[in-house]
């Protein structure tokens, strides 16, 4: 009475359970499995919940021009994986619009063919800048302000 059930179990010989018991059960968790809404059956289709309408909840969409397509790929992915997956499409959206193109080789090799530009050359072309601005900024060359 002593004894440690652990090793009382692990002591004992456990026999294999009979091939016909294993094909029974996946059988019937095959079975059990397509029984879920959103799960595709042997026929192609995906199965929608039979109270589809009842069970909407407060704050979703009730759009019904909503495509089915679109239902049933959000019910494809596991719900617990949609907000993170929403996060990082979002995030590689940002990337994508925030970040420059590539320069192009041929532009680069171009750049690098162009002689070096010297100290007067930049201050030059910036005086240049300067006179243009003070040009433009002068009251004489604005119009009239627009009434609000």
């Amino acid at each position: 009475m002593n004894q440690d059930i652990e090793s009382t179990l692990r002591a004992q010989r456990w026999r294999d359970p009979p091939p016909a018991f294993l094909e029974r059960v996946l059988e019937e968790a095959l079975q059990a499995s397509r029984q879920r809404p959103g799960v595709l059956q042997p026929s192609g289709a995906f199965r929608e919940p039979e109270n589809a309408q009842k069970r909407l909840r407060p704050g979703t969409l009730q759009n019904t021009a909503t495509p089915k397509f679109f239902l049933r790929l959000l019910s494809s992915i596991p719900r617990p994986l949609r907000l993170p997956l929403v996060a990082c499409w979002l995030l590689a959206f940002f990337f994508r619009i925030t970040t420059p193109e590539a320069i192009p080789q041929s532009t680069l090799s171009s750049y690098a063919k162009l002689p070096p530009i010297t100290p007067a050359q930049l201050l030059a072309n910036r005086q240049q800048i300067e006179q243009l601005a003070h040009e433009l900024l002068h009251p004489r060359h604005q119009g009239p302000i627009p009434p609000l």
